[in-house]
């Protein structure tokens, strides 16, 4: 008979997304892995069996933690121009914080990983696909509210917010200058004029 779990698993999950989120894949080794999840070798291999699959599981975790509160947004009552402004303002804010610049954890995998790690490029496009969506229903909302040009093409509007989010806080890494983050968000948001 199996012995029962000691450990909780999510906590475990969301510490290892921690440490991937802080170092990236490549420098996150085993022991890190161990340390922050407080398991034991035998508990890490028997419930998530190797680094890769526990790095996938992570950024799963993120899409269903992190990317599901920025999808919650397009539920709010609240005119959509200015949900999506607050997205972007968020963006600005949090990357501008202390501790804020590790920007987001999916960025952070795209940037290292999805290139030549198809099973998580896979799940990284899913989470950018979460915030297209969003961006999708609240542009759409915001055509029929009379905030938004009702002449631009909804899905194209979508596409591009998600990327000038995601760019945003990419640069917001190496430049974390409110001013110069704020001006790009602003920028970013006159295709909805």
């Amino acid at each position: 008979m199996a012995r029962p779990r000691e450990f909780d698993a999510t906590e475990a999950l969301n510490q290892a997304m921690q440490v991937f989120w802080s170092r990236g894949y490549e420098a996150t080794s085993l022991s890190d892995l161990i340390g922050a999840m407080k398991l034991s070798k035998s508990s890490f291999y028997d419930t998530f069996g190797s680094k890769h699959e526990v790095f996938l599981a992570a950024i799963e975790h993120y899409k269903k933690t992190v990317t599901a509160q920025v999808s919650a947004v397009s539920g709010l009552d609240a005119p959509a121009r200015k949900l999506i402004e607050s997205l972007f303002e968020r963006a600005v804010n949090r990357m501008t914080e202390e501790g804020g610049k590790r920007g987001c954890f999916l960025n952070k995998c795209a940037v290292e990983v999805a290139l030549d790690d198809p099973a998580a490029a896979k799940l990284i496009g899913g989470g950018f696909a979460i915030m297209e969506d969003t961006f999708l229903a609240l542009v759409e909302r915001g055509q029929r509210e009379g905030e938004i040009a009702p002449d631009k093409d909804p899905r194209a509007l979508a596409r591009y917010l998600t990327s000038s989010l995601n760019g945003l806080m990419v640069v917001g890494k190496a430049n974390p200058d409110p001013e110069a983050l704020s001006d790009v968000a602003r920028t970013a948001l006159t295709v909805l004029d």
